[in-house]
């Protein structure tokens, strides 16, 4: 059935579907694009973006981030930006870590006011279309049915994504399609993919990490090496040129102790927040039960495991917020309902990328040919 679908209609589905997510966060801001930029009466930066948007839409609190892409989208070049931007982006070195959104949205800083919150809507949009081919394409590889993509294009994170403007969308879709690509052992497309999801988000690293190491428990240090190095050089060179120019930045104020943010927050999340709130307890209790599990394969075990102690060591300052845990743990969506279609298709194994197999028509890489 999967087979059938082609690749083009899974486009249009998940882009439809972040439309219509954005479309349902609209109508209850009297259709007001400007909504998506969550900007707060209280907002530093409220100043600078209602000059571009006199009829802008007002959160009752600071707002959210979509303010900060904007501002970025704007002005891509830091040492372009100037001092109202800068200050009004309130942590510049770490609004600035996430380069690639902004920069595709606002066409390197070239559009006007609204063409960039039009980029920024569409980026999400096409995130859209783009995660639900990967996911048919992965699907299609692990033989797994057609509910599994949609559960997956129904990913909570990615429509928090959607209305907050936010990298997850994108940084989801680029990691899904590299891990399909690392899976049918064209490793250096994977990589080159990895390093773009990087740059999107940072902390997707966890997910080559994973895989690297599933490769090197096997024997199969060559591409465990390049998996685990080279993403992360393009975005690790751009974070020493942010820390140079910034300093290090509060980002890691979103981590603490394992467990710290999640009994920090534990009575929203168990009656503001329900049963959003238990939702994101049960996909970090998931994604750590899948690790443990012996019948799945250790890539899926591994990457279960980092994405649930991500969930686990996450601050009281993103555990407060739905919208903020459910984005942040984005993936573990995915490896957890494939874990569980895998236990539940327990006939139908999965291939493995560690297992011998013949470059197909000059496009999938032997194992052992990394770098050749």
């Amino acid at each position: 059935m999967l087979h059938r679908i082609p690749l083009g209609a899974w486009f249009l589905v998940g882009a439809l579907v972040v439309a219509g997510v954005q479309a349902v966060y609209l109508s209850r801001c009297d259709w007001n694009p400007t909504a998506f930029l969550q900007v707060g009466t209280g907002s530093p930066a409220r100043g600078q973006i209602e000059r571009d948007f006199p009829e802008l839409w007002l959160e009752p609190t600071l707002g959210h981030d979509g303010k900060y892409s904007y501002l970025v989208a704007r002005a891509p070049a830091f040492w372009k930006a100037d001092a109202e931007t800068l200050a009004n982006l309130q942590d510049p070195a770490y609004r600035y870590a996430r380069p690639l959104d902004p920069l595709l949205a606002g066409v390197g800083g070239q559009l006007s006011p609204r063409c960039t919150l039009a980029g920024l809507i569409l980026v999400q949009i096409l995130a859209g279309g783009l995660g639900a081919v990967a996911l048919a394409a992965f699907a299609r590889s692990q033989r797994l049915p057609v509910v599994f993509v949609a559960v997956n294009i129904a990913n909570p994170g990615i429509a928090g994504s959607a209305c907050l403007l936010t990298c997850d969308a994108l940084a989801h879709a680029i990691s899904v399609l590299a891990w399909y690509y690392a899976e049918t052992r064209r490793v250096c497309v994977a990589i080159g993919l990895f390093a773009l999801a990087l740059a999107t988000k940072e902390y997707y690293v966890l997910t080559p990490l994973a895989l690297a190491a599933a490769l090197a428990a096997h024997g199969h240090w060559r591409r465990a090496s390049a998996l685990a190095i080279l993403p992360p050089i393009p975005i690790f060179c751009w974070k020493l040129v942010l820390f140079a120019a910034f300093g290090p930045g509060e980002g890691q104020g979103n981590f603490t102790w394992p467990g710290g943010g999640m009994l920090a927050s534990a009575t929203l999340w168990t009656t503001r927040y329900a049963p959003v709130g238990l939702l994101g307890i049960a996909l970090v209790a998931g994604a750590l039960v899948a690790a443990s599990a012996p019948r799945l394969p250790a890539r899926l075990r591994l990457a279960c495991a980092v994405w649930g102690l991500l969930g686990l060591c996450l601050s009281e300052l993103v555990w407060n917020d739905p919208n903020d845990l459910l984005r942040a743990i984005g993936p573990a969506w995915w490896f957890v309902s494939w874990a569980a279609f895998r236990i539940a298709l327990r006939s139908s194994p999965s291939p493995s990328p560690f297992a011998s197999a013949s470059p197909r028509s000059g496009s999938a890489l032997p194992l052992n040919s990394i770098g050749a």
